[in-house]
C-alpha cells in the first residue's frame, strides 16, 4: 500500500515517528521528508553492502570449491601416473602369439614392427607360432619360438599352456580373433591376461563359417550389407554339411568368449570398432599408424624407373600379397580400358602370393601383359624407392585397412583408393575415391593420372610409434586390470 502525501508517495509501512505521524495523516513536513529520504538511501546503502559481502563470501566458497576440485584432479593423475608407472614395471616379458606365419603381408609387418616397439621399451618380447614360412621376416630378427605340436586344435592349445606356463608372460598378445580361440584355452584357469588385434571380424574372412552360427545370426545381415565387400565375397548362406555346420556351432561359440574374455581388443577402424561392438558387446580401442617415422622425409636411393626399362613413362603402381581379396583381377581390367587413351601408361605390381599365375594369364588374355610388369617381392629397403618412382598407386584390396596406401601418400603420391575404407586421410586432394567396380575404378585412374596435385600431406599422427603408443597403453591397462 502507498499514501500520497504532498507531492511525495512513501511505503505505507515506515518506521519511527514517520510511520506515526502517517497514520494519523498527519502532514510531513519536508525537512521530515528529507530525513525520510536518507535515511532510505542508508537502508540501500547497507542493504547493497550486505549483498557485495554475500556476493563475495559465494565467490571465495566457489573458489575454495574449485581450488578444492583441482587439487583432488591434481592427487587423481598422480595417483593414475603412478599406477601406470607400476604397471610398466610388472610388463617385463610378453608374448605374442600367431597361429600361422606363412607370407609376407601387412599383417606380418605389424607382428614385427610390434615386437621391435614393445622391445625398445625395455620389455623382453618372445613370438610363438605353430608353422613359418621364412619369407615372412622381411628385414627383421625377432625371437622367435616354433612350438611343436600336432594339426588338431586341441594338442595345439595344450602345447600352447604348456609353452606360457613356461614362459609366464606378464601379457600374451594375439595376433586375430582365430589365434584368440586358441588362447582362450590355452589360458582357461590361468592368471595370464591376454589382448587381442581384431585387424578383421570373420566378415573379412570369406572362409571363416562362425558367422554363420546362431550366435552371431541376429547381427549376419546388419554387417554383411555395410560393406560393398562382405556382399561381393561372404555368401547370404552357408554352403557346408551337417557336421560341419555343428562344428562350426561350436567354434563360434568358442570365438565369442575367447573375445569376451580378452583384457583388450585392439582394432583398425572404427567399421570394425563397429562390428566387434555388434558381435560380441565389447568396446575396442582404436590404434592408427604404419610409416616408420623416417618415411615422412624419405629420398629415394636408387631409380627404379630405370631398372625396369620405363623412363618418361608413367607407373600405376600396387604391391601386397597376390590373393583375390585385393582384387588385383580388378585393377588389371580397370587399366585394360584406360591403356588405350594412354600409351604411356604402365601397371606395376609387387608382391608374391597364390593368385600370382592367373594374374599373369589374366594380363595376357587382355592383351597387356607387355604393360603389367610382375617384379615379385620387394624388400623393405626398396619399397619406399617403389613408390617414389610410381605417378599413382592404386589400392583396390577388400581390407579394414591399408599399410602400403599410407606409404604412398607419405612420398606425396596420389592414390586410388576404393570407397570402402575407412580412415582420416580419405578426403585429402591426393585421394581419389573409386567403387570397387572395373568401371569406376577405372575412372579414378584417370582421374588420378589427369589431375595434378601440388604440396603434402600431413601423416605425422599415424607412424608405427603412435599406433604402438596405443598398443603399449592398452597393455598396460591389460595388465592393470588384472
Amino acid at each position: 500500500m502507498y499514501r500520497k502525501v504532498g507531492t511525495y508517495i512513501f511505503p505505507h509501512k515506515l518506521c519511527g515517528g514517520t510511520r506515526e505521524l502517517l497514520e494519523r495523516g498527519e502532514q510531513i513536513t519536508f525537512t521530515e521528508c528529507n530525513k525520510l529520504r536518507e535515511w532510505v538511501a542508508t537502508a540501500m546503502l547497507i542493504t547493497m553492502d550486505i549483498v557485495n559481502i554475500m556476493k563475495s563470501k559465494a565467490s571465495a566458497h566457489a573458489r575454495l570449491m574449485k581450488e578444492t576440485e583441482e587439487k583432488q584432479d591434481a592427487a587423481a593423475e598422480r595417483a593414475q601416473a603412478s599406477s601406470l608407472k607400476a604397471a610398466r614395471k610388472a610388463l617385463n616379458r610378453v608374448v605374442l602369439y600367431v597361429t600361422d606365419l606363412h607370407g609376407a603381408g601387412g599383417l606380418e609387418r605389424l607382428l614385427w614392427e610390434e615386437e621391435k616397439f614393445f622391445r625398445q621399451k625395455g620389455v623382453e618380447m618372445i613370438v610363438l607360432t605353430f608353422s613359418f614360412d621364412k619369407s615372412a621376416l622381411y628385414d627383421y630378427q625377432p625371437h622367435l619360438e616354433i612350438i611343436e605340436a600336432g594339426s588338431s586344435r586341441l594338442s595345439r592349445a595344450l602345447a600352447l599352456r604348456r609353452k606360457l606356463r613356461e614362459l609366464n608372460p606378464d601379457l600374451v598378445i594375439a595376433q586375430s580373433h582365430g589365434c584368440a580361440m586358441y588362447l582362450y584355452l590355452a589360458t582357461l584357469f590361468t592368471p595370464i591376461p591376454y589382448a587381442v588385434h581384431v585387424h578383421g571380424t570373420f566378415f573379412w574372412a570369406p572362409e571363416d563359417r562362425y558367422k554363420y552360427a546362431l550366435v552371431f545370426r541376429r547381427v549376419f545381415s546388419k554387417i554383411r550389407e555395410s560393406v560393398a565387400g562382405h556382399k561381393e565375397f561372404v555368401p547370404p548362406y552357408p554352403h557346408n554339411g551337417l557336421k560341419k555346420r555343428i562344428a562350426s556351432e561350436f567354434l563360434a561359440i568358442l570365438n565369442y568368449l575367447a573375445i569376451r574374455r580378452a583384457q583388450k581388443t585392439i582394432v583398425l577402424t572404427e567399421q570394425v570398432r563397429w562390428e566387434v561392438e555388434k558381435l560380441y558387446g565389447k568396446d575396442s580401442v582404436i590404434a592408427r599408424g604404419c610409416l616408420p617415422s623416417e618415411a615422412l622425409n624419405y629420398q629415394p636411393k636408387q631409380n627404379i624407373r630405370q631398372r625396369l626399362g620405363l623412363e618418361g613413362q608413367r607407373i600405376i603402381f600396387n604391391v601386397g600379397r597376390l590373393d583375390p581379396l585385393k582384387r588385383i583381377d580388378l585393377l588389371i581390367k580397370a587399366c585394360a580400358k584406360i591403356f588405350p587413351q594412354y600409351p604411356d601408361v604402365y601397371l606395376v605390381i609387387g608382391g608374391t602370393g597364390e593368385d600370382e599365375e592367373r594374374l599373369k594369364g589374366l594380363a595376357e588374355e587382355l592383351g597387356i601383359k607387355e604393360r603389367v610388369k610382375f617384379v615379385g617381392f620387394i624388400s623393405d629397403p626398396e619399397l619406399f624407392d617403389y613408390h617414389a618412382a610410381c605417378d599413382v598407386f592404386a589400392f583396390p584390396s577388400w581390407t579394414t585397412s591399408g599399410i602400403s596406401p599410407y606409404e604412398a601418400l607419405a612420398v606425396n603420391k596420389k592414390v586410388v583408393w576404393t570407397t570402402e575404407a575407412d580412415e582420416p586421410v580419405l578426403g585429402d586432394k591426393h585421394v581419389f575415391l573409386a567403387h570397387p567396380t572395373v568401371e569406376d575404378f577405372a575412372k579414378g585412374l584417370e582421374k588420378a593420372l589427369n589431375t595434378p596435385v601440388e604440396g603434402e600431406i600431413d601423416l605425422s599422427d599415424y607412424t608405427w610409434d603412435r599406433y604402438f603408443e596405443t598398443v603399449y597403453n592398452a597393455a598396460i591397462e591389460a595388465v592393470n586390470r588384472q
